[in-house]
């Protein structure tokens, strides 16, 4: 499933570009299977045995086992041979702190798209702004689907980028247009977009070339600064004359992760 957007039918002309990870050719495979075995630690929220991190990652044993041995060995990880599983050591705890006075207590993205997915049965996300790109962070029922956390759509002509650059004000949306090279004819309409989507509080609309529908609205200020935003993508037939009303539930889930600090799919 595509999970790109174009913002209304009146921006069609807007070209929507797409980076998905790994595609740089200078990218370290090896940095980003790292990141992925904290990542999976802090999931899991327990230690985990090298056979379980393999099977999370999609790793060989081998592999798995190569890389936590590299990771043990810089003190990134401490390795109980008794229960022979892995942990993350002390060495994290500064950057752990960060982040947390960074983006909150509550930058766990993954509740919140869990619920939205399991009340709709549609691809949720979260994107935050990487440049001139959303850049997806976290999802739920997109992968394999065309839909992968570290995807990248362009700010301008998609309904995830629109969402975001309602919140800017329009000295700030004009710098961004000139740094993507929007043609400044088309910035009338582009301001008009947002100020519509200022008014609704969300994006919506069809993908290219598909029949796929998106629905994108930024997360409140207190979570992850402002910067983010939460979308919906499932097919045109079922979201278009529903809009509104998904819409609506989004609203309500982004509540009650904020009110309760955890969304509990519904079931």
């Amino acid at each position: 499933m595509n999970l790109v957007a174009i913002a209304t039918d009146r921006n069609r002309h807007l070209a929507v570009r797409i980076k998905r990870p790994g595609e740089r050719r200078s990218i370290s495979r090896s940095a980003t299977r790292a990141l992925d075995v904290l990542e999976a630690f802090g999931t899991a929220r327990r230690p985990l045995r090298a056979i379980e991190i393999a099977r999370l990652l999609d790793l060989t044993p081998s592999t798995a086992n190569q890389l936590l041995k590299t990771m043990a060995d810089s003190a990134h990880l401490l390795f109980d041979a008794r229960t022979k599983t892995y942990r993350p050591s002390p060495r994290l705890a500064a950057i752990a702190c960060w982040i947390t006075e960074t983006y909150g207590l509550d930058s766990r993205m993954s509740d919140l798209v869990r619920d939205v997915q399991a009340r709709t049965g549609f691809v949720a996300t979260v994107a935050m702004q990487s440049d001139l790109f959303m850049q997806v962070i976290e999802l739920c029922g997109g992968e394999g689907a065309g839909g992968e956390r570290g995807l990248k759509i362009s700010l301008f002509g998609s309904a995830i980028g629109s969402a975001f650059l309602s919140t800017l004000d329009d000295a700030e949306v004009r710098r961004l247009a000139d740094r993507a090279r929007v043609p400044r004819g088309e910035l009338p309409e582009v301001l008009a977009t947002l100020a519509r989507i200022r008014d609704t509080g969300h994006a919506a609309g069809p993908t290219a070339g598909s029949d796929i529908c998106s629905i994108a609205m930024p997360l409140p200020a207190q979570v992850l600064r402002g910067q983010a935003v939460l979308g919906l993508a499932g097919p045109a037939g079922a979201m278009d004359a529903q809009i509104d009303a998904y819409a609506t539930l989004m609203r309500a889930a982004i509540a009650r992760w904020i009110t309760t600090g955890q969304s509990v799919p519904e079931g």
